[in-house]
């Protein structure tokens, strides 16, 4: 069966105070070293694209199609970038994979244009509801929209950052519906979009079907696609310390210095799996269940605290060494 042509697509929002810019340009590299005939498209807004002029580093050079969007005045970055993934489909033409710009690509993608299906995207954090380490907050986020159990409970939890849609009619429609329900969420003071596309997608009676985890290795949980990474999603909006460098601000930052990539620059890019710290630990299955237990959260937060942890941890080691010394 013949295969139609895909265009590999990002939003960006950006400004000067911020890397979103330089990440964009690092990972359409990325995808040019692995795809080099990849069609690239931007969907963007004039701001950003008028910022290039005050930019070392033209992003203009990499990519094949710029789509530009009008927003008012008044209207947020975080919100602009929202609007922007809400309704790519009914501005863009052609299928797509929509890829967030805090990726690096690792393999060629134009593998995926042999997915049968129409819509595709790797479940948040590789886990049903149930084993997923936020479902509370998922839940609590899924029931601000529409508090039926039935949705609210539903399994199926996709991760936002890399979609596959073909240009159908359905998903014109199912990102009309969309955006109306994005809409909704950011009356309801959530900022994300991800809680609009679940509500869409139960909407519509789940078009939305199950991409292999490689397409979308998110960081700290694709253990398991490591090895056959497509994409790699390192998460530049975390609020925690959980910040995977030199991809979150280091070689981003270097970017917006230089005005290019090094040598060096390009093997880090060549290379993206490598950087998880000197002392690593894979936890699972029990494990898993503990560190994401209340009773560790407690000890997390109670270890910022330095001293008092090392005198209560010494406290559960007494009897331990009690034992060892004592009763052995």
């Amino acid at each position: 069966m013949k295969t139609r042509p895909v265009k590999y697509l990002y939003c960006l929002i950006s400004r000067l105070n911020d890397t979103y810019y330089e990440q964009a340009y690092i990972s359409i590299t990325s995808l040019r070293m692995h795809t080099p005939n990849a069609f690239v498209s931007i969907f963007t807004d004039k701001e950003t694209i008028e910022s290039i002029h005050d930019r070392k580093i033209d992003i203009t050079k990499i990519v094949d199609e710029i789509v530009l969007k009008d927003f008012e005045n008044n209207i947020k970055n975080k919100i602009r970038s929202r609007i922007l993934k809400t309704t790519i489909r009914n501005k863009i033409d052609g299928d797509f994979l929509f890829i967030d710009c805090d990726t690096i690509i690792c393999n060629d993608l134009s593998e995926i244009t042999n997915y049968e299906f129409d819509f595709g995207a790797v479940l948040s954090r590789h886990a049903l509801l149930h084993t997923n380490f936020y479902m509370s907050n998922i839940i609590k986020k899924r029931k601000a929209l529409y508090n039926n159990p039935d949705y609210y409970n539903h399994p199926y939890y996709f991760n936002s950052g890399v979609l596959f849609v073909k240009d159908t009619n359905l998903n014109r429609d199912f990102f009309n519906k969309y955006y109306e329900n994005y809409i909704l969420t950011n009356k309801n003071n959530i900022d994300m979009d991800q809680p609009a596309l679940s509500l869409t997608n139960y909407q519509l009676n789940f078009p939305i079907k199950e991409l292999d985890g490689s397409w979308n290795v998110q960081t700290w949980y694709g253990a398991n696609y490591f090895h056959k990474a497509k994409i790699f999603h390192y998460f530049s909006t975390v609020n925690n310390k959980k910040k995977y460098e030199p991809f979150f601000s280091i070689l981003p930052l270097r970017v917006k210095e230089n005005g290019y990539l090094s040598e060096e620059d390009l093997n880090l890019i060549a290379m993206p799996l490598r950087y998880f710290g000197n002392v690593t630990n894979i936890i699972s299955d029990e494990n898993y269940d503990f560190y994401h237990s209340n009773v560790s959260a407690f000890y997390r937060k109670l270890y910022k605290y330095k001293f008092l942890f090392k005198i209560i941890d010494y406290l559960f080691y007494l009897p331990r060494l009690i034992k060892y010394k004592f009763l052995k």
